[in-house]
């Protein structure tokens, strides 16, 4: 974690751990932030598709039941 620490905020990388650690404490909208930030750097990057795909989809609706879509 150390060398994450001195990460610069502006590398795909930054974006994608921050981004699994916000879905991990089940803050969906910081963590979408930071996938979709991750893809304004590199728009092609697989991972931070995947990821934002995941967050959005984990986001839990108002009813109680979350998308299939």
């Amino acid at each position: 974690m150390r060398k994450f620490k001195h990460s610069s905020p502006h590398t795909v990388r930054f974006h994608l751990i921050r981004g699994r650690v916000l879905l991990s404490l089940g803050q969906y909208d910081q963590a979408i932030d930071d996938f979709r930030s991750a893809l304004r750097l590199d728009w092609r990057h697989e991972q931070a598709a995947y990821w934002l795909n995941k967050a959005t989809r984990a986001i839990p609706h108002a009813d109680g039941t979350r998308s299939l879509s």
